[in-house]
């Protein structure tokens, strides 16, 4: 099951991600944690090493679609029966080429920044098509948590990252511009039928939580976290900071478990929303730049159910 932390830049959403991360790393799930954003603060949280995946689209592709290396592919590609799929299960290939390990029980992929080479002319957008294909061909099931730390505003909807997650956790602070962007991200997704939760962040008083409550309504909220001296800490240097911010707030953290587990995972929208996003992309820019349309290669029979029963 899979779960995206989203949010304004500086809302929390790093922290609140791998708070969630820590607490099902403490209660023995399979954890695999994903640092989609461009600062790449998620593995100094957890205390992981990093490997930037970002740049290795060609790779990736490669790995993934080895039958079809000489068709385009882009990060919203959609998988084929031909295509090589991810098992929930941190000892496939895939996790001991690409990911970086704690344990045996978390494994973390992290897209990765800007490098020198990059700057003034790279998108971060061309980094997260290779978190993007993994995604697509990851067969997660109830046992197998996959937690993302999503790119800050609404950056997120001009890429496919807005849709991957069995739900959404969108952290909000108490002021116009944090909730105005949840507000534009749910403008903008409103014709998808994607799932997502608020949680209200960096409260101080009971003005703040009404303010939140008075302008997202009650019925969206998870719950709400008080702004924590045991952050400051963190940042100051005292790592068991953040393991103390956890324990804090343990009953969001089980919140959120229990409406992941309680979520019904559908492949066949997913897949309905893929093919969608996929030939939104192809009419907009890259059947022109590949001369050829790229939709003809979506395999209307395919269905993740099928892949699933003989993969997994």
């Amino acid at each position: 099951m899979r779960v995206s932390f989203f949010g304004k830049g500086g809302s929390g959403k790093t922290s609140l991600s791998s708070s969630f991360i820590k607490f099902l790393n403490e209660n023995r799930k399979t954890v695999l944690a994903v640092d989609a954003d461009i600062n790449v603060n998620l593995g100094s949280s957890l205390d992981m090493n990093t490997k930037f995946i970002g740049d290795d689209f060609s790779e990736i592709s490669e790995f993934l679609e080895p039958q079809d290396i000489n068709k385009p592919i882009i990060g919203s590609t959609p998988p084929t029966y031909k295509s090589r799929f991810i098992k929930p299960d941190l000892s496939d290939d895939f996790f001991k080429k690409f990911a970086t390990f704690k344990g045996d029980n978390l494994a973390l992929l992290t897209v990765g920044t800007y490098t020198d080479k990059k700057v003034g002319y790279a998108c971060y957008h061309s980094k997260l098509g290779s978190a993007l294909l993994i995604y697509n061909r990851l067969l997660d099931d109830n046992n197998f948590f996959v937690v993302s730390d999503a790119t800050a505003g609404i950056d997120s909807v001009g890429t496919s990252m807005f849709f991957v997650s069995d739900i959404n956790i969108f952290v909000v602070e108490p002021t116009n511009k944090s909730i105005g962007v949840y507000k534009d991200f749910k403008e903008i997704t409103k014709n998808y039928p994607i799932k997502t939760f608020v949680i209200g962040n960096k409260v101080r008083t009971q003005g703040d939580i009404d303010y939140i409550t008075e302008q997202i309504g009650a019925e969206n909220i998870i719950g709400f976290v008080s702004d924590s001296e045991h952050l400051r800490d963190y940042e100051k240097g005292d790592k068991s900071g953040i393991d103390r911010f956890v324990a804090e707030n343990n009953e969001i953290n089980k919140k959120i478990y229990n409406l992941l587990s309680n979520t019904t995972k559908n492949w066949a929208e997913y897949y309905n929303i893929l093919k969608q996003v996929y030939s939104d992309d192809c009419g907009d820019w890259y059947s022109q730049f590949y001369g050829e349309d790229l939709t003809k290669y979506i395999d209307e029979n395919f269905d993740y159910e099928d892949v699933i029963k003989n993969n997994v």
